[in-house]
């Protein structure tokens, strides 16, 4: 299902020069299918979400660069999305570059399997990037707001970012306002940005398990 929607994805950046890259499993099947094409992508240019999509890209010898214009188009997953285009995101770690990348280009196409469509995006957990500096003044107000969370452990220590962040995953599944509480969440010092997406796709393409795909367009 990830890869059937990661080839219609790649439909979509032809026509592009440059294209933002995001971070995930999904985004890593259109990365191999690019590379199996170099020639063809020789002349794009691609900015990438993490140092693990970059890596992917540079294994390929693909034009890889920094952020430093306005970009065409930007294609990533989701860890969960709705009719609504809108998203949770950051399961992968990457979620400020990502947001960074999909506030900063034209067009933006989301790549995900069936499961990830859901009617509440929250029943996935809202990731945020917090400074190491804050991480214990964010437990206290997160407590304060009677939110539940867990810390972002990777090799029994805490997750770092490529930005060299912590990431708590909040759960709002049972949150009356999510997104309210979400935005109040983003106020809080120390928090660098939040994994809700709102209204950041233009396409949302769906992989699913009969081998089908179906496609969400925003209406113009």
């Amino acid at each position: 299902m990830k890869k059937i929607a990661a080839l219609r994805g790649l439909e979509y950046i032809n026509g592009h020069k440059f294209i933002g890259i995001g971070t995930g499993t999904t985004v890593e099947y259109l990365i191999e299918e690019i590379g199996k094409n170099r020639d063809k992508y020789a002349n794009k240019i691609f900015y990438a979400s993490s140092n693990k999509t970059r890596d992917l890209l540079l294994r390929y010898n693909l034009n890889v660069s920094e952020p430093d214009r306005v970009l065409d188009i930007y294609i990533d997953g989701a860890d969960s999305v709705d009719l609504n285009f809108n998203m949770i995101k950051g399961g992968g770690g990457a979620l400020t570059r990502e947001k960074i990348l999909a506030y900063n280009s034209k067009y933006k196409v989301i790549i995900v399997d069936e499961t990830k469509l859901r009617k509440n995006i929250f029943s996935f957990p809202m990731p945020i990037e917090i400074l190491p500096f804050s991480l214990n003044l964010i437990k206290i107000n997160l407590k304060n707001m009677n939110l539940e969370y867990k810390e972002r452990i990777s090799n029994d220590k805490l997750f770092i970012t490529d930005n060299g962040n912590y990431i708590l995953d909040v759960n709002l599944k049972d949150v009356e306002n999510p997104i309210e509480i979400a935005h109040k969440i983003k106020l809080i010092p120390g928090v660098i940005e939040i994994g809700l997406f709102e209204n950041l796709a233009d396409i949302v393409i769906i992989g699913k398990e009969n081998l089908k795909i179906e496609e969400i367009k925003k209406s113009l």
